[in-house]
């Protein structure tokens, strides 16, 4: 099979399934959830114009890290030499002698291993990865309620399925800060997507989801998080509106964008929400995007 092929899954468990033909296969993901979540225009989009996220320093240094986690930093990266910028022709000749390799600097070279060191030396880290588990693997089934395959990777899942990881790198790990990134990033959708999956797929629920956040710069920060009851639920409610949406999107062959009428602009109730937010609320009404309704029905 090429790589650049849909990879075509049927429902159960792909332990060595690459990434590249996870992200292409079908089932909806929580990614896709998101994406119907913005509008179901953006998530046919991508659908019909698959496509990798855009390459960010954020981004590219997260993937990264998840690489050196699962112990395969030596395998899928090369560290190439010492240059000012990327444009040089000694970087891109580097580049073009190994393709299908990810190519960092040295300096990205020590900062990803420094981050996988002082996440493996925080304690509720060392304590949990100690156990017997697997990296990466994807599970994928049919949900009952709208007969929609689905899909999730986990980073990190123990051998008796009831402890998974999901590993974060965070600008800032603080508890403030991380709840307000797991609010505007859907951190508690992957939690419910990726608890409900592994009980779909095995008959066993996990019992914890544990985000385990790093900051990429030194000292490398770390923290530990633990989704709660709440969070799974609000989760389970922004995936069942995305399946419901899916379902009604292909029963009537319409992906509508953003709403077709004029809106008020009315800067001050943004305002009053953004200080709200600053102000550290967390209340579930204020996670809700007043953006997903059904005014297209």
């Amino acid at each position: 099979m090429q790589s650049d092929q849909k990879f075509q899954a049927e429902p159960g468990i792909y332990p060595n399934l690459p990434i590249k033909k996870y992200h292409l296969s079908d089932g909806l993901s929580k990614t896709g959830a998101c994406r119907l979540n913005r509008s179901p225009r953006t998530f046919r989009d991508f659908v019909d114009n698959p496509r990798p996220s855009k390459a960010t320093k954020s981004l590219q240094t997260g993937s990264i890290f998840h690489i050196a986690m699962e112990g395969a930093f030596d395998d899928e990266c090369r560290v190439g030499p010492e240059v000012k910028d990327r444009r040089q022709k000694e970087w891109k000749e580097f580049v073009k002698a190994h393709p299908g390799k990810i190519c960092v600097t040295p300096e990205e070279a020590v900062q990803i291993q420094s981050m996988r060191q002082a996440l493996l030396q925080y304690g509720p880290a060392r304590e949990i990865l100690s156990e017997p588990g697997r990296f990466e693997v994807s599970y994928y089934w049919v949900d009952q309620a709208s007969g929609i395959l689905c899909k999730c990777r986990p980073d990190w899942i123990s051998s008796n399925q009831l402890t998974i990881v999901d590993f974060k790198t965070a600008t800032d790990a603080t508890e403030d800060e991380f709840r307000r990134s797991a609010r505007r990033y859907h951190y508690y959708v992957s939690a419910a997507m990726t608890i409900d999956g592994v009980h779909a797929v095995t008959g066993i629920k996990p019992e914890r989801y544990i985000f385990l956040a790093i900051e990429p710069q030194s000292p490398y920060l770390t923290a530990a998080y633990e989704a709660t009851e709440d969070d799974i639920e609000l989760g389970r409610e922004f995936i069942r509106r995305s399946l419901s949406t899916l379902k009604r999107c292909h029963e009537n062959g319409t992906w509508p964008g953003l709403p077709e009428e004029i809106r008020a602009l009315d800067v001050q109730r943004y305002a009053r929400r953004h200080e709200k937010e600053e102000g550290g609320s967390n209340s579930q009404d204020e996670v809700s995007n007043e953006s997903t309704g059904e005014w297209w029905e």
